[in-house]
């Protein structure tokens, strides 16, 4: 299974028998069988998408991101007629009991930092050696943290001293000064976020077809419009997916500094262009295919992952589980 992305602006998706159209001025740019898909993003408001093929995918199940060319998320749409009532109603109990509340944030930040700390400890950084020792700390303390401010502050001591790291060793033609966002400052910052963006749009792809609740998290505080148990579980991948291949990018130059543009109206961001925004799908699309342990002499697809953990979450959720445990390398 697969995600499609379609960012050719004027560019009309249709459905075709069971399968998809994605055309642009006559021209057919791709064909994808219906049954291979479980997500679909149009990114930018140029994607135009039938009606017909609209419908037959929320009756699938299959959800539909619409995001704007930068990949930040206008609005999703996925089959609302929901079997799941109980679910969501143990759901709603468990965020709204502290204990079990503080114990399943915990295990997902314990899971972030551990690979936080494997991936600087593959890095072969000089700076990388005071970083780890500082994650390993907040791991020590996160352990016993009694609060969810607690787990939040271990893990924003975890998160500094991770990226501390970044900037120390990035080449200083990347500007990078630290982990910032709204808008992104320069290009690694631009990656992360159009990074973590594509990854949330997979996280809360496999906690719908579960039947939990996006929106009620624990770790992240549950505001209107904000999608706080995707947020918490898509944190554990965040090193293992997109600090992994933005890490990459940046080493083997696969994305010149000149791919990157400041829109007129926003001269203090950075983002992506069109070429390197197809370079970077393309290649998150490859690593989420990449197969990863998951238990002795087993191995699957990394984006089947996201779809193991979310289940491990409902599995909480019904008690069916004493504890969640993060996915970790």
């Amino acid at each position: 299974m697969a995600t499609l992305y379609v960012e050719e602006q004027g560019a009309h998706v249709r459905k075709k028998d069971n399968q998809i159209l994605v055309t642009k001025e006559g021209q057919t740019l791709r064909e994808v069988p219906l049954a291979k898909l479980d997500q679909v993003v149009l990114m930018g408001r140029g994607v135009q998408i039938s009606t017909a093929l609209l419908v037959d995918l929320i009756e699938r199940g299959v959800p539909v991101t619409l995001t704007n060319q930068h990949g930040s998320k206008y609005y999703g749409s996925w089959n609302q007629q929901s079997r799941f009532g109980e679910l969501r109603s143990q759901q709603t109990f468990l965020v709204h009991t502290s204990e079990q509340a503080l114990a399943l944030a915990r295990t997902m930040i314990q899971a972030k930092l551990h690979n936080q700390r494997a991936l600087l400890q593959s890095t072969g950084w000089s700076s990388a050696g005071p970083a780890v020792g500082q994650i390993t700390n907040a791991l020590r303390d996160l352990a016993q943290a009694q609060t969810l401010d607690q787990v939040r502050g271990y893990e924003g001591a975890a998160a500094n001293a991770y990226f501390s790291a970044w900037r120390a060793a990035l080449p200083p033609r990347w500007s990078f000064g630290g982990r910032a966002f709204y808008p992104p400052p320069d290009p690694v910052n631009a990656l992360l976020s159009f990074g973590y963006t594509l990854a949330l749009h997979d996280v809360l792809a496999a906690i719908q077809i579960v039947g939990l609740d996006p929106y009620l998290g624990t770790f992240h505080v549950i505001e209107a419009g904000r999608p706080s148990l995707a947020l918490d579980l898509l944190e554990e991948f965040r090193p293992l997916v997109v600090d992994r291949l933005v890490l990459e990018l940046v080493r083997t130059e696969a994305l010149p500094i000149t791919g990157f543009e400041r829109p007129p109206q926003r001269p203090d961001a950075v983002y992506l262009g069109k070429d390197g925004r197809a370079l970077f799908i393309d290649r998150y699309e490859a690593l989420l295919q990449t197969r990863v342990p998951v238990a002795p002499n087993e191995h699957t697809a990394l984006r089947r992952v996201l779809q193991l953990q979310a289940q491990a979450i409902a599995r909480v959720v019904r008690g069916e589980q004493a504890q969640y445990v993060g996915y970790t390398v």
